[in-house]
């Protein structure tokens, strides 16, 4: 599923998409948004000109947590070319690891270091570029445990030789993060009034990524992932001719 392909670029644009929409994630955005921006949330909600620094400075916390994303993606699929030999073992334990991943989502399987996150305490001042890029950075180190059962699923593909390039997947799964976060914050006024009815929606997709992750595990234990991509592409054609 997670080839280079229209199919693993519309998977992995998901995932990130999904992994902002986390219970432990969605809540806080608003917060992040007012940090990197140097604005009171009041001021954002009010004033377009706050909204148009929220945007900007958002843009460079984005690049701060893709940097990150993109080298964990560069170092997993060094480790596939290093495994190369090692294929099957490789992807017995790889899949085995998703199949975790997607029970731990779907909340039957208890992993307290999935249970968590860890946040990374940076004495730094908002409305700078330079301190939005290193939060996003912190953002991608601190909450990498919380969101870590879908990127570490793409990461476990990158590493079992499953992917052409786990690298080019990271940075699709960034984009996908990137994008809802840009949204909240053109629209964060719209976004607070409505949280939490976002919130419910994105428990739900949250929980479906799961049964995903399980069924593309098992594939991949069972050396069967391309038969979904294959049948993904019969069903969309246009995926196809992406990438």
């Amino acid at each position: 599923m997670f080839e280079i392909s229209g199919i693993g670029i519309a998977a992995a644009f998901a995932a990130g998409a999904v992994s902002f929409l986390s219970p432990c994630v969605l809540p806080l955005v608003p917060g992040y948004v007012s940090y990197v921006a140097g604005r009171e949330l009041d001021e954002l909600r009010t004033q377009r000109i706050a909204r148009a620094q929220a945007l900007g400075m958002s843009l460079v916390f984005i690049l701060g947590f893709s940097t990150v994303f993109v080298l964990l993606g560069a170092g997993a699929q060094f480790l596939g070319h290093t495994l190369l030999e090692y294929r099957a073992q490789t992807n017995l334990i790889g899949g085995a690891i998703i199949v975790v991943f997607g029970l731990s989502m779907l909340g039957l399987l208890r992993i307290p270091m999935l249970q968590r996150d860890v946040r990374l305490q940076l004495n730094v001042p908002g409305g700078r570029v330079l301190s939005a890029y290193l939060l996003g950075i912190a953002f991608a180190f601190g909450w990498t445990p919380c969101i870590g059962p879908v990127l570490g699923s793409i990461l476990m593909v990158g590493a079992s030789g499953a992917s052409g390039n786990a690298a080019a997947l990271l940075a699709v799964y960034s984009l996908g993060l990137a994008v809802p976060f840009l949204l909240v914050a053109l629209f964060i006024d719209r976004f607070v009034q409505r949280i939490r009815s976002v919130g419910r929606t994105g428990i739900r997709l949250y929980k479906a990524a799961g049964v995903v992750l399980v069924i593309m595990g098992v594939l991949i234990l069972t050396n069967r992932l391309s038969w979904i991509a294959q049948w993904l592409a019969q069903m969309f054609p246009a995926l196809s001719r992406i990438g």
